[in-house]
Order: structure tokens, then sequence, then C-alpha cells
């Protein structure tokens, strides 16, 4: 659920903790987010999963947009 408008591109680096095996960072990862961008803007979001994982993202926005929301992301390993 979230309100999002505008048109933006995004691109997230980041780095995850909490691990202890690499196994740790397959799961589903919950997080609540926002940000804006007027031609370029920042983006940050921290998302855990539910072993303990915390992924840290964070990027530039190029667009114009205005964001709050509340997001999800799955890690599969094979």
């Amino acid at each position: 659920m979230g309100l999002v408008f505008g048109g933006s591109v995004t691109r997230l680096y980041g780095h995850v903790s909490n691990i202890w095996r690499p196994s740790d960072v397959a799961g589903v990862y919950g997080a609540a987010g926002a940000g804006a961008a007027v031609l370029v803007g920042a983006r940050a979001i921290v998302l855990r999963n539910q072993k303990g994982a915390v992924l840290r993202l964070y990027g530039r926005q190029i667009g114009l947009i205005a964001n709050a929301d509340l997001s999800g992301l799955a890690i599969s390993l094979r």
C-alpha cells in the first residue's frame, strides 16, 4: 500500500548485516520507505527479514516524484 506520483529512475546500492551464514540472506523482507526527487534526489530504504538480516539500500533518484509506501522484497538462493 502506498502513494506515488510522478516518474523517476532509481539506482540502489547497499549492504546486508546481521547474518551468520549465506542462507540468512534468503527470505521475505519488509520495509517502510519514503523519498522525493525534483531532477536529482536521495532514496534510502532499510529492509529486515524473518531471520533478522538487515538490508540497507541507498541511491539517487532522478526525475520528478514523491512517494510514501510500505514495500516488500523476496530473496531466494539456489
